[in-house]
């Protein structure tokens, strides 16, 4: 929140702003260079990121398990939006009630409705502030008919687009921890212990070298 709160300082008069809020269901812990997963992985080759995708199901991904270690899991995902408030400037972040905020759910449940009411308020915004900024420009009277004419989509967001969105991203965020295990473990031997580890890269970044 504070680097949204801070962006609205620096552009007080935004229309529209929103947050999406990812939870997940544990945290996660790196399998380290020890472990029956991590002997048994250490001869294998890395796989790509189109073999790691190719495990992937848009209808499941709130817990990406490969190679019996748990790479992600998720609790829940929140969309908040908030629209300009008449009369006041900027946008007040700590505002969640009125006709100006709306919050919904895509995991565990689906629920845009509100959402999708403030972004078409949204898009009302976007479209009045745009042609009076025309209309002081002097532009053509067609395009100004054209714009006044102009009507948002009935339905902002698409749930099913949002969910396969959300799951790709899942896997891609679970590839990227696995392929930052699987580099770090290449680097040293699965069998070397904790000490053992932490002492050769001290030794290393003394004598000017990194392992």
């Amino acid at each position: 929140m504070c680097k949204l709160d801070a962006y609205i300082r620096d552009i007080p008069d935004l229309l529209v702003v929103g947050k999406i809020l990812i939870t997940q269901a544990e945290r996660y812990a790196s399998l380290g260079s020890n472990g029956s997963i991590a002997q048994q992985l250490h001869s294998s080759d890395i796989m790509t990121r189109e073999e790691w995708l190719h495990n992937h199901s848009a209808d499941d991904f709130h817990r990406v398990v490969v190679d019996g270690h748990t790479w992600f899991s998720l609790s829940s995902v929140e969309i908040h939006i908030w629209t300009h408030q008449a009369g006041r400037l900027p946008i007040e972040l700590d505002r969640l009630d009125g006709d100006e905020y709306a919050v919904g759910t895509l995991y565990p449940t689906v629920n845009l409705d509100d959402i999708n009411c403030i972004f078409l308020r949204g898009f009302e915004l976007i479209k009045e502030d745009v042609f009076w900024k025309l209309v002081t420009t002097n532009v053509d009277q067609s395009l100004l008919d054209h714009m006044e004419a102009w009507l948002p989509p009935p339905c902002a967001l698409d749930s099913t687009l949002l969910t396969n969105a959300l799951a790709l991203g899942v896997w891609a965020t679970a590839y990227k921890r696995y392929f930052s295990w699987r580099s770090e473990l290449k680097s040293t031997s699965y069998n070397t212990t904790p000490c053992e580890y932490s002492l050769r890269r001290k030794t290393a970044k003394c004598l000017g070298h990194r392992d």
